[in-house]
């Protein structure tokens, strides 16, 4: 009985090691192959490089030459910005703005200047098109916001103004310069 548990025991660990052997073997061979990649890809740019003509280098190889570096775009000024207020008293901005897709590397500052205050003060900063902020002070009346965007060393135009006001005149809440929703 001993032999015959021994006989199993062997016969099931066989498969998996012929598995971990095969998957080393594999390892090797792609490792192998990608450093051969990148030695033939060495040996073709010190080629090319050295040619005076390398419209005939491109043509030879029957590949288009690689298109001029163009820079990317400013995004675009924010535009269409809704105001939505939550229920903890924050603000919370959303706009649109061309070129502003998060993988694009763009940016949005925002500013508040808080009713009272002489200037804008950059409150954070996002990716996206949306940003929330709870840094104003309970009882404040009102705040302006400006928001602009920015990738690398390019900023975009900055917003139109958007002016929220809370509880002034018995009016309740008003906005001016966007669109105003209340979070739900």
């Amino acid at each position: 009985m001993t032999n015959a548990a021994r006989s199993a025991v062997d016969g099931a660990q066989n498969p998996s090691n012929a598995a971990n052997a095969a998957t080393v073997t594999q390892d090797v061979a792609l490792n192998n192959a990608r450093l051969n990649a990148t030695d033939l890809i060495r040996v073709i740019t010190g080629v090319v490089e050295q040619q005076a003509n390398l419209a005939t280098v491109y043509a030879t190889a029957q590949i288009p030459p690689p298109a001029a570096p163009t820079s990317t775009p400013a995004p675009g000024k924010p535009t269409d910005m809704t105001v939505g207020l939550e229920p903890s008293g924050a603000i919370t901005l959303r706009w649109k703005a061309t070129n502003a897709a998060p993988n694009a590397g763009t940016f949005f500052s925002i500013k508040p200047k808080q009713s009272g205050e002489p200037a804008f003060v950059l409150v954070g900063s996002t990716g996206g098109t949306t940003f929330t902020d709870d840094t104003l002070t309970q009882g404040t009346p009102g705040a302006t916001y400006i928001i602009s965007g920015q990738r690398g060393e390019v900023t975009a135009a900055a917003s139109e103004q958007v002016r929220v006001q809370f509880g002034v005149g018995g009016g309740g809440a008003s906005v001016t310069g966007a669109t105003m929703k209340l979070a739900s």
